[in-house]
């Protein structure tokens, strides 16, 4: 809105609380409870994003805030929708008079170390199974402290790691976890898109019976 002098303002919410991001930086390696608990909040929100038809495109840690509820459960929030797909039209240039997509076939959106291969070939298709992809790379960063792909000779082998590199063994940093749990990581980050899971209920029901997991109420 705007101020009677004309002066613009913009209305959000205030959180307190932290990022999974700070979380992870001072907890490498956190619990299966404390991971699950976080994790499945983060599913129930995507839940809700891709009964609308759109998807987020650049979950990473520092889009995932932490903060408490009135009961001082924890309360988990999706931030910075930027990226988002929508489908909006908007004017090209020229005379012709059509509408352009805001996603654009070529084009790369998203953080490097959690784009899916989709994205990285900069398909416009990259659907809402994009979004489980990059939450089940927070997933196993949550177990071991260390990204799935390594980032540190820039963007181009990431890049390369996401096309062709075997994914690591998470067992190899947290050998407590279970063998159910690889399975379900393998499965979530296959290349092949009908392979992985196909809705956040599924991908959320299978990293939740690797661990015999049931919510304890935040």
């Amino acid at each position: 809105g705007r101020l009677e002098d004309g002066t613009p303002f913009l209305v959000m919410e205030l959180l307190e609380g932290e990022s999974l991001y700070d979380a992870m930086c001072r907890d490498r390696q956190m619990s299966p409870e404390v991971t699950l608990a976080i994790i499945l909040q983060v599913a129930r929100g995507l839940a809700k994003a891709h009964e609308i038809q759109i998807v987020h495109r650049d979950l990473k840690p520092e889009n995932i805030f932490l903060t408490v509820d009135e009961d001082g459960h924890l309360l988990v929030k999706i931030l910075d929708f930027g990226l988002a797909k929508f489908y909006d039209p908007v004017e090209t240039k020229g005379a012709s008079g059509r509408h352009a997509r805001l996603t654009r076939e070529g084009a790369v959106f998203g953080t490097p170390a959690y784009m899916s291969p989709e994205q990285v070939r900069g398909q416009a298709a990259a659907d809402t199974r994009a979004d489980l992809w990059a939450l089940a790379c927070i997933t196993y960063e949550c177990f071991t402290g260390a990204t799935v792909w390594s980032t540190e000779d820039g963007v181009a082998m990431t890049f390369a790691q996401i096309a062709t590199a075997p994914l690591p063994d998470p067992r190899r940093y947290r050998p407590d976890l279970s063998p159910r749990f690889t399975e379900w990581f393998e499965r979530a980050l296959s290349r092949d898109i009908e392979v992985r899971f196909q809705t956040v209920a599924a991908f959320a029901d299978g990293l939740a019976a690797a661990f015999d997991y049931t919510s304890k109420g935040g």
